[in-house]
């Protein structure tokens, strides 16, 4: 019994420290770029994009069709994205040792838990 006390104890301390890392990032927000910097998207670390920019001038010094644009952007807001997983990854990992459980895996996405 002394075992299992002690096992909820250090998972309370987990949750905690999970709890409090997260909201130290509360507001926290990251950037992905694309088309070299053409399109800029903001995300907060749960993915909701907060902005889109997208430089005028580099607009203005090129052509672009429609389909490129959309696709430039996408590519900005997946970037995004993946900028707010890693620094996920990288709290959610040091409470763990710098390992991210493999059960937090669908949260950080395709590439992986620790990669």
């Amino acid at each position: 019994m002394q075992n299992l006390a002690s096992l909820l104890m250090q998972m309370e301390r987990i949750e905690s420290e999970v709890n409090s890392r997260l909201s130290g990032l509360q507001d926290k927000l990251v950037q992905g770029e694309a088309g070299s910097g053409l399109v800029t998207a903001t995300s907060d670390i749960w993915f909701n994009i907060q902005k889109i920019h997208i430089d005028r001038e580099k607009l203005a010094a090129r052509t672009y069709d429609l389909a490129t644009l959309e696709n430039v952007i996408a590519e900005a807001v997946n970037n995004a994205i993946k900028e707010a997983r890693k620094l996920l990854r990288t709290e959610i990992g040091g409470v763990f040792g710098g390992q991210v459980p493999p059960e937090f895996g669908n949260f950080f996405g395709r590439s992986g838990v620790n990669g």
